[in-house]
């Protein structure tokens, strides 16, 4: 007797549950988002439900977890439409977080995506800093380098908030690993983080697709010979490095102490300066040798190339 008792007790709970999650289909609920940190009890998440009108009772909601099993999962969420408790908690459950759009577009630094992170709300930029310009935090993922710079491809994410800093680095370097290490295992004579560093000078010089395998031909040609490569967006990094970087660069810029400032320092910088796209990456693997060696933008886009200084500055002066 007792036994039926509590049966049919728990038959009419779950047929009021069930009811009550079926009702308020006419009204409209306006979309509302809120972040439910970890470590959170079933009976908190129902009461910060219930205060931002997501459920009309908490009670309910525990009571419907209780039966149910599990635990809802923490993160971003965002609710609209006719929801009931039972929809609720299925999405809290599996976990169906807000993921927001974050855009990478090529040439843009480790500073340029910290300011686009903190800009966004993902997390304030001296944070990001402070971790990807730390040498040891680019051992533990097993990279080379002194900085995260260059290991972040230009592409749309999709990212959570509240997140750390390391699953965003994980975000971003799940696509490295999946489409460049592939082709960085092919790097015709040169190291693979030499490729790297050499692809983001290609990237900042150009965006014509055929200039790029010559810029980088030249680029590789001055490696071997010893000439200094003097590449303006190295000093531009440098710059940017220092806090010094006003958006236009002077004959004064040129003499800032930097081992990026290849003006001043013979070889690569220490780093890449910049996101470069996989096609950049292909060609430097597949640089082409002409017998040029200096070149100029005439309009900011294209290039001028030059086999002599003298035709350089001739160029120049026309």
């Amino acid at each position: 007797m007792i036994r039926l008792a509590g049966l049919l007790l728990a038959l009419v709970i779950l047929g009021f549950i069930f009811l009550y999650t079926q009702i308020n289909i006419e009204k409209k609920i306006q979309p509302v988002e809120v972040s439910i940190p970890s470590g959170m009890t079933i009976s908190e998440v129902g009461k910060l439900l219930e205060e931002n009108k997501i459920i009309k009772s908490r009670f309910l909601f525990v009571l419907y977890s209780k039966i149910r099993g599990g635990f809802p999962k923490s993160g971003y969420y965002r609710f609209e439409g006719n929801l009931s408790i039972k929809d609720v908690w299925e999405k809290l459950y599996r976990g169906e977080e807000r993921l927001f759009r974050f855009t990478i577009i090529p040439g843009d630094d480790l500073i340029d995506i910290g300011e686009k992170l903190e800009k966004k709300g993902f997390l304030p930029k001296e944070t990001f800093y402070s971790y990807v310009f730390n040498k040891e935090n680019v051992k533990k993922f097993g990279l080379k380098g002194s900085s995260f710079e260059g290991y972040f491809p230009p592409e749309t994410y999709y990212l959570r908030k509240d997140t750390d800093i390391q699953q965003i680095i994980k975000s971003f370097l799940k696509i490295f690993n999946k489409r460049y290490q592939p082709v960085l295992k092919h790097t015709n004579g040169l190291s693979d983080y030499e490729v790297m560093i050499i692809a983001s000078l290609v990237e900042k010089e150009t965006s014509i697709p055929e200039e790029k395998p010559i810029i980088a031909g030249i680029i590789i040609k001055r490696l071997k010979l010893g000439m200094k490569l003097q590449i303006d967006p190295t000093v531009i990094y440098a710059l940017k490095l220092q806090g010094k970087w006003h958006g236009k660069l002077g004959k004064k810029d040129m003499e800032i102490n930097s081992p990026y400032n290849t003006y001043l320092k013979s070889g690569l910088p220490p780093t890449p300066i910049s996101s470069f796209t996989l096609q950049t990456l292909k060609s430097v693997i597949h640089y082409k040798e002409t017998d040029f060696l200096y070149f100029f933008s005439k309009d900011g886009r294209r290039h001028i190339f030059s086999k002599t200084y003298k035709d350089h500055l001739k160029n120049i002066k026309k």
